[in-house]
């Protein structure tokens, strides 16, 4: 299972990231790992990188996208893809400051739907120590 960690990044900060965007990765990385003791100043250097997220549009929006497909359901402010023909599972929860996406597979359906709303979405996975802007990547077509 693989845990994704989406922001919306200032749009001055993606051009200026966009060539050399590991940098913005160890930023986000280390305030991922901050202690508590360092929290305040980690909430202002996230304010100066990233923009909040509009919950409401982006919840509403998917939904009107998903909400005749079979395989999606939606719960408050967490989507779930469960395609049993393509072996995914992906769940995504929607925050003001970030979205969190699980996934079972090294793609979810759900980058396709989130590219299409134009904002400087980067991607990063912790774990794995894989990042990316979602406007970058190669989609998928079903």
């Amino acid at each position: 299972m693989r845990r994704f960690y989406i922001f919306n990044v200032r749009s001055e900060l993606q051009n200026l990231y966009k060539e050399n965007f590991d940098s913005l990765y160890k930023i986000l990385n280390s305030l991922y790992n901050m202690s508590s003791d360092e929290l305040s100043y980690g909430y202002n250097l996230f304010k100066q990188i990233c923009t909040k997220i509009d919950t409401l549009a982006i919840n509403n929006k998917l939904y009107l996208k998903m909400h005749n497909d079979l395989v999606y359901t939606k719960i408050d402010n967490e989507h779930v893809i469960n395609n049993l023909y393509k072996d995914e599972v992906s769940v995504l929860k929607v925050k003001k400051s970030h979205m969190v996406l699980d996934c079972n597979t090294s793609y979810s359906s759900f980058f396709s739907l989130l590219h299409d709303f134009g904002c400087n979405f980067f991607v990063c996975d912790f774990g794995t120590g894989d990042y990316f802007f979602l406007s970058d990547i190669e989609l998928i077509v079903d």
